[in-house]
Parts: C-alpha cells; structure tokens; sequence
C-alpha cells in the first residue's frame, strides 16, 4: 500500500514530476558523458607524455636531477637493467644518455639536446622514435639496420630544426660537446637518417637522437647513461607500487615516478581532474535541489492529506515512508535514464571519439604535452557506481527532514493551515 501510495502521488503532479526527472536526467547523463572524456583525455595526454622520451618510471643517478652532469651518470647500465628484469619481468628498460651540444650545419649551428638511444628498444617506447612521427627519411632504427648506409651514424631531428639548419636527408652535420674528461671540445659527424615532427616547439626545434654507443663514444663516457626509463602497462595503483619497491630495492639511486619526472603534465592532469571533480559536485547539488523542491512543493500541498491519514489511523512512520520512497522512485527512474543515456553516448566516444581539433579548431598544448587531435571516452565503473550511490545517500537525506515533519504535523495544525 505504502509503495502504491508513493506512486500515485509522483503520477498525480505530472508536470512537476516529469520537469524534476528531466533535469536529472540531464546532469546526470551530461556527468557521465563529461567524466568518461575527461577519464579518456587524461590517459591520452599521460600515454602522450611518457612516450615523449620520459617513461612510467625513471632510474638515475642520485645526483643528476639537481646536476644533470656527465660526472653524475650511471655506471654499467645494462646491469642494472637485468637486475630490475630480475624483479619486474613485465617492465620495458631502455638507456638513454643525454646532453646539451651544439648542431652545425654549413653556417648555421643550433644549441639543443642530443638524446642517445638504443634505436631498436626505443621504437618500441618512444613516439619520438616511432614510424608516424617521421616525416621524411627513416627512423633512427631503420637507418641503423641498414648495412647500406653505414658510411656515418644517423641522426633524427626535428622539423623546424631541419629548415633552421637548412639540411635534408643525407645530408652530413656536425655535433659538437664537452666530453667528461674535461678535455676539448669533442665533434663527431652524422647523417641526417630522418626528420621527425611531434607539434611540440621545444622537441621539433631543439632535439635530436644518434645512437648510443655513438654518443657515448662522442662524450668519452662508454657503459654509462644519464638515465634508464621504464615502460609498463599495468595500472597507477600497480605502477606506484612497483615504483616504492624499486626505491627500496635500489636505494642508492634516484628512482622517480612520471609524475615527479614530469611535474608540468601531471599538474596539467590533476588541475583537470580538479574541474571535472567540481562538475560532479554541481550536478550533485542540482540533483538534491531538485528532488528537495520536488519533496517540499508536494508535502505543502499535501498537508491536508497527511493530517486525514494520520487521524484515520495512520503512524507517523507510514507518512513518512510514503514521501521517502516518493523521493526514492523518482531518484531511481531519472537516474536509470540519466544512465542509459549516459553510457550510450560513452560508447559513441568511446569508438568513434571526439575530434578535438574539428570542434576547437587547433590543436592544444598542455603541461608540455600536444594534446591528441581524438580523445576516446573511458568510464570507471568503480567511479560510476559511487556516483550513482552517492546520489541515492543525497536523495535520502534531502528527503529525510521534510519527510519527518510531515509525518509529524498535527491533524489539527495542518486542517488550520489549509
């Protein structure tokens, strides 16, 4: 009878019903669509940034991020790359060796950084390395495993660095740096194997990747590296675990997550994260005015009603059920639309994705990262289901107080009033 009652009562006021619905109903499936393009964006910009020569985990030397000098780099390598392996099997290692150097060409020279790379390991990792980023000539990889173009080593660079220097491919340039003997300037030349272009300024003007054993030949510096990066498809929870436990097991260097490694873009990601956590709350906010306004205009109106039930016999407890599980029915039927539709247009983006540069117009940049032309949607379900039962908690305590008073008017007070 209870349930009856809360029914007929909701389908009595149509208007008010179907208007309080609506607005739920469209929050709530604007907060999905919202929270899994946002979900989406931030996995793409992350994925982004570690494949823009940084990595999921980063192993140094304990001194290098204060003084990024060829005297703090790290001995031996590639035994502390099996000895990582030897613990997490699933971790992808690459070395890498960095410097700032001078890049000279006929009359133009450029000052910019110089990463050596394991061409063939760094395909595998690094977007900078990969197929798509290479816009004329070969990758780094490619160039190295050809047999026929052995004469110098290669070298990639950046688009706008290329027409800075005015050099196409194969043609020869001069790499000039301090080795860490301390000695005289050290130049070695290369070959321009291939061009490469990320939409970032500071990569596609003042970058450029050789080979390892070149560079290390170059710097005098061989079985050392400024850093190992590690690569792993497991979850942030799992990461940061497998993260501690390498801090513990290798003490003595500097091991660092990519949100310490790269502090802009995980500022960029949890700035974002932030506005999308604001937006929940408003929709969570215009959900409980809604229901309450619903609650309230429908127990004033009804005074006289509950003042008729309670002196026929009715408890306090049974008026106050009935406006509960009013509050209750309309939550769950505006909720169950709200998801649906929600999670239609999550699965729309989810395969077709949004096309970032169609609606802005341009391409974006955020925390030092080209934010991707498509984001694609992903939903948390664990964040999902804790939305949908906060807002029912919401419904209940909004509805609780009115539901109470008016359970508890007097017959008497309320046939006065109306």
């Amino acid at each position: 009878m209870i349930h009856k009652l809360a029914l007929r009562n909701l389908l009595r006021n149509k208007r008010r019903s179907s208007l309080t619905s609506v607005i739920i109903v469209f929050a709530f499936s604007m907060m999905i669509l919202f929270m899994g393009l946002s979900d989406g964006g931030h996995k793409a910009m992350i994925d982004i940034g570690v494949r823009m020569g940084l990595g999921h985990i980063i192993v140094q030397h304990d001194s290098y991020s204060d003084d990024p000098a060829l005297q703090h780099l790290i001995a031996e390598p590639e035994q502390l790359v099996a000895q990582i392996k030897q613990q997490h099997p699933t971790l992808t290692a690459v070395t890498r060796l960095r410097v700032d150097a001078l890049i000279q060409a006929g009359r133009h020279g450029v000052a910019l950084t110089i990463s050596g790379v394991q061409p063939n390991k760094e395909s595998q990792v690094s977007a900078i390395a990969d197929q798509k980023a290479i816009i004329a000539g070969k990758t780094l990889a490619q160039f190295t495993n050809d047999q026929h173009m052995q004469r110098l080593s290669g070298i990639v660079i950046g688009e706008t660095l290329a027409k800075n220097l005015e050099v196409r491919i194969g043609d020869t340039v001069t790499i000039t740096a301090k080795p860490a003997s301390g000695a005289d300037l050290a130049r070695s030349a290369f070959m321009v194997a291939g061009i490469f272009k990320t939409g970032l300024h500071e990569l596609d003007t003042f970058w450029a990747e050789v080979p390892l054993i070149s560079l290390q030949t170059l710097l005098e510096v061989p079985n050392y590296a400024s850093q190992i990066a590690l690569y792993s498809q497991a979850n942030p929870e799992t990461l940061a675990v497998i993260t501690q436990q390498l801090k513990t097991a290798f003490n003595s260097y500097d091991v660092q997550p990519w949100q310490t490694a790269a502090p802009e873009l995980y500022s960029a990601v949890t700035l974002d994260a932030a506005g999308m956590y604001l937006l929940m709350l408003i929709v969570y906010i215009v959900v409980a005015v809604g229901i309450l306004n619903t609650v309230l205009m429908s127990t004033f109106r009804r005074q006289k009603e509950f003042a008729m039930m309670i002196a026929l016999g009715s408890r306090a407890s049974t008026v106050s059920k009935v406006v509960l599980l009013e509050a209750v029915y309309l939550s769950a039927f505006s909720l169950s639309i709200g998801l649906a539709l929600g999670l239609w247009g999550h699965y729309h983006f989810a395969t077709e994705g949004l096309n970032f540069k169609e609606v802005f117009g341009t391409a974006m940049e955020a925390g030092g990262v080209l934010l991707p032309e498509k984001f694609y949607s992903i939903v948390d379900t664990s964040k999902l289901t804790l939305s949908v039962l906060f807002v029912f908690l919401l419904t209940i305590i909004v509805t609780l107080i009115p539901a109470i008073r008016a359970g508890h008017r007097s017959p008497l007070a309320a046939t006065q009033d109306a």
